[in-house]
């Protein structure tokens, strides 16, 4: 079945041209309902179509997208405090990863994967005994230096700062709210450094339909919000990550 996938990416454009499209649009509608998601449901899909050199930045476009309309209709009661000092530990992560020499397609494909399995895995409890807020601010700092490396390497953040959020005392709510504006630093400033993806490589007409599976997305999104159960799109969303970071680990010994 496996090695059905991996023929159907290299022989059946169309198809996995539309089963892209609609993963992102399924992503986007996540993302903006729960706040993450969008590079978990179809990140590893488009890494194993069109590789690192052009998924990565095709898939940073897209959660840029995201965020930027998130943050835009949705930025009411955000935690700016907490927006500031995770920016800037984001930034600065991005710029670390950005002097690094560049890394090989394997060791990307292997870190996304990684990532992916630890948002499968089930969260750390929050501690009973809340942290002092200058240990809950030292620890969002700490986790959103990775995330901004991350995000430059993978365009795959993961849960890091949102969990490092809810040990110090944030709600759901609020890790949402402060996570879009966050986003919007982090991959921004991936692009900066690393560019846009290059039309004659991904395809004018298909990148217009990643964008237009998004822009569908955030709207389904906002209109899902109040209307759906978060424990069980996260469920999903873990079920989802499993499954790809089990197709990424596998796509290196092909």
């Amino acid at each position: 079945m496996l090695r059905a996938v991996f023929l159907t990416l290299d022989s059946a454009p169309l198809v996995v041209a539309a089963t892209s499209m609609a993963l992102v649009v399924v992503g986007a509608a996540v993302q903006v309902a729960v706040g993450a998601g969008l590079s978990v449901v179809c990140g590893f899909f488009l890494l194993l179509w069109l590789g690192t050199a052009v998924g990565v930045p095709t898939l940073l476009c897209l959660n840029l997208l995201v965020s930027v309309m998130a943050t835009g209709f949705g930025g009411t009661n955000v935690r700016w405090g907490d927006v500031v000092l995770a920016s800037g530990a984001t930034l600065a992560g991005c710029v670390a990863a950005s002097v690094l020499p560049s890394l090989p397609e394997s060791v990307l494909k292997g870190m996304t994967a990684c990532v992916l399995i630890a948002v499968a895995l089930p969260r750390p409890p929050v501690p009973g005994v809340l942290p002092s807020e200058i240990a809950a601010k030292a620890g969002i700092t700490l986790a959103a230096l990775v995330t901004g490396a991350l995000t430059v390497w993978t365009a795959t953040p993961g849960p890091i700062t949102p969990v490092a959020m809810a040990r110090g005392g944030r709600s759901g709510a609020d890790i949402r709210r402060t996570m879009q504006p966050v986003s919007v630093v982090g991959y921004g400033a991936a692009i900066a450094w690393g560019g846009t993806p290059q039309i004659g490589l991904v395809g004018a007409g298909l990148l217009a339909g990643l964008i237009a599976a998004t822009l569908i997305g955030t709207g389904a999104g906002f209109f899902l919000r109040p209307k759906i159960n978060p424990a069980r799109v996260v469920l999903l969303i873990r079920i989802v990550a499993g499954v790809a970071a089990v197709l990424l680990l596998l796509s290196l010994f092909r």
